[in-house]
């Protein structure tokens, strides 16, 4: 589909209230980060508070294991920090769970799964059980690929309170976890979890269960770590301020404005070498034009 065209076909983002404030905007909580060596991940759960920051949320909050907390902090400075505490396995504990489940409670949305690792199932349980809008993403799919008791709970919750962002190598192991075949549709995985999925890949496509629509979004630039963690990120800026929009049509706009944030910095950068931290800071002039009818004109 023809950059060009494709915003048109989606629900124009609504103009920000002048006389809003912080909690206008809505509150989102990110949930990620992993400190058990070997491997340590930092940037996911920042990434994704700074792409919400940078879509309008009022106010990010991180909530990342206790030892890497201040560094997910200095990536993205502008969020307030809540340390999770974990045992001497690595996995959160009682006290930790208690006040994560407070904290999403709390939140307009959460965005769970960035950089969380593999220990972080009870994490994703407590989230879903409390966040009232929620953003799956990342390891947290991969939680819910292993463990038909997250699955099931994912499905009690209300439709329309859930979406997922898998890739192509999550989307597989999700469908594998439904029954379904490794190439199952956007569409398909929407109505096995009940949930919107954005399924990306060069044409990201996004279902509901009841509807279905694909773009390829976006340059070449985007195939860079973390890039997706910033969609993550977008779709719960764009959710938090209460949005009476569809949530279909609300993740078409995210990633409508995620692929014009790399256009944009391709026409002055070229094709590779963005950071996602670049494309982040790219979501506002983008998200301003659009509000204001501005065509993309370039391809």
């Amino acid at each position: 589909m023809s950059l060009s065209r494709w915003p048109s076909e989606v629900p124009r983002i609504a103009a920000r209230d002048a006389s809003g404030h912080k909690g206008t905007f809505g509150r989102v909580l990110v949930v990620g980060g992993c400190s058990q060596s070997p491997v340590v991940m930092v940037g996911g759960p920042a990434l994704a508070a700074l792409g919400a920051l940078r879509a309008g949320c009022g106010l990010a909050e991180l909530a990342m294991p206790q030892s890497i907390l201040v560094a997910g902090l200095t990536i993205a400075p502008s969020a307030v920090g809540h340390a999770i505490e974990l045992d001497a396995h690595g996995t959160p504990t009682v006290r930790a769970l208690r006040g994560l489940e407070d904290r999403a409670a709390l939140a307009e949305v959460v965005v769970c799964g960035p950089g969380l690792g593999d220990r972080g199932a009870s994490i994703v349980r407590s989230v879903i059980a409390t966040a009232p809008r929620l953003v799956l993403d990342a390891d947290a799919l991969n939680a819910l690929a292993s463990d038909q008791d997250l699955c099931t709970a994912l499905r009690a919750r209300t439709n329309g309170t859930t979406v997922l962002t898998p890739h192509v190598g999550e989307a597989r192991r999700l469908a594998r976890a439904c029954g379904l075949t490794e190439l199952a549709t956007a569409a398909e995985l929407a109505g096995a979890l009940g949930a919107v999925v954005v399924l990306k890949s060069h044409e990201t496509s996004i279902a509901d269960g009841a509807h279905a629509w694909s773009v390829r979004a976006g340059t070449s630039a985007l195939a860079t770590g973390g890039s997706g963690d910033v969609l993550a990120g977008i779709i719960a800026g764009l959710w938090a301020p209460r949005s009476e929009c569809p949530v279909f049509d609300l993740a078409r706009q995210a990633v409508c404005l995620h692929g014009l944030a790399s256009v944009r910095w391709s026409a002055e950068h070229g094709h590779a070498g963005m950071l996602a931290q670049e494309l982040a800071a790219s979501v506002p002039g983008e998200l301003e034009r659009w509000r204001l009818g501005g065509a993309p004109a370039i391809r």
